[in-house]
């Protein structure tokens, strides 16, 4: 087989959950998906109406998110008076869990910046096609719907710890059955799959969000106008594309420092095991299915790479041509470079 002379180099398609390192990739621009630029592309895009229904009902629904976890540590919410009462085990503990609990807060809400403002206002500009929508945010419906319950889930539980007569002090006694029912069952499946699948496509979309804004004026206003909405916080396309691919990996440390300052004859620390080894075991298959989608994508690059004529004749006689690179359930297997010595 000769490959074609080429001086593009290839790129990863994918992101796996073990690495924080995002990598550009190539994606042919499809027709009719951006608007073409012409005399307007100059002039400013409307200004943002951060007064409308749509933004009122997402300030509102980021307040509800953000109750109970307005302070930075559980140390400094509750006070001295009622730490000393505890031991400095018990202190710790509550306090790593209050971090988890406050950064799944703020995961959700880097996923609503994506799907309600930055997909939003997207639609209304008209500047992407709608069947395009989700190869820019590949998956983020999915994995805000499976966040939402999981911080709604602690959220309950935080409440039902409340300590009595004192609505801002609250002790979780108890977490590890919910970290169980999140990563486990029907929406343990959907974890993997939810983040299998954004993990696989995010730097396809990276590449191509910034690709496009390097040529469309248009989209450069719009996206200046949002990196100004103070919801946003500066926050752009590819660093919430990061946080949202990081997350995952940060349950097994949170999950740990919780287990470390948990009496190990509790229920919870068999619960709290149990749950950190089903979240280990996540993101092994994320990472698995990325790997397969990784080798898929390698695939198609070299045959793409590949001279139209090129063809082998195999030791059965049978004609080995491009095509058939790509036919039927065939992977790649094995990627090395081949070194041929002429006598």
């Amino acid at each position: 087989v000769t490959p074609q002379k080429s001086n593009n180099q290839p790129a990863s398609s994918s992101h796996r959950v073990t690495s924080f390192r995002p990598s550009a990739a190539q994606m042919d621009e499809p027709e009719g998906v951006w608007s073409k630029p012409s005399s307007e592309d100059s002039e400013a895009t409307k200004p943002i109406n951060l007064g409308d229904s749509h933004y009122a009902e997402l300030e509102d629904d980021l307040k509800s998110d953000a109750q109970n976890l307005e302070k930075e540590s559980w140390s400094s919410a509750v006070g001295p008076n009622y730490i000393k009462s505890l031991n400095k085990e018990a202190v710790k503990r509550q306090d790593v869990i209050y971090e988890l609990i406050l950064t799944e807060m703020h995961h959700v809400r880097t996923l609503k910046i994506l799907l309600n403002v930055y997909m939003h206002e997207l639609k209304k500009s008209l500047l992407v096609d709608e069947a395009w929508m989700e190869q820019l945010f590949p998956g983020v419906k999915v994995l805000l719907s499976l966040h939402q319950h999981f911080l709604n889930n602690l959220k309950v539980r935080q409440t039902q710890c409340q300590v009595e007569g004192n609505s801002k002090i609250f002790h979780i006694t108890q977490l590890g059955d919910i970290l169980i029912n999140q990563f486990s069952g029907t929406l343990g499946e959907q974890m993997i799959g939810g983040y299998s699948y954004f993990c696989s496509h995010q730097s396809e979309a990276v590449g191509f969000y910034k690709e496009q804004i390097q040529n469309n004026k248009k989209l450069q206003n719009l996206i200046k106008d949002i990196d100004q909405v103070s919801l946003v916080r500066r926050l752009g396309i590819p660093e919430c594309f990061l946080l949202v691919t990081q997350r995952i990996t940060k349950y097994p440390v949170l999950v740990e420092r919780i287990i470390e300052n948990t009496d190990a004859d509790t229920e919870d620390y068999r619960y709290l095991m149990k749950g950190l080894e089903l979240i280990k075991d996540t993101i092994s298959q994320v990472n698995s299915q990325v790997c397969e989608y990784d080798k898929g994508a390698r695939l198609r690059e070299i045959y793409l790479r590949l001279d139209p004529k090129s063809h082998v004749r195999l030791k059965d006689g049978r004609l080995f041509r491009k095509e058939d690179l790509i036919q039927g359930s065939r992977t790649l297997l094995c990627e090395k470079t081949v070194t041929w010595k002429t006598s």
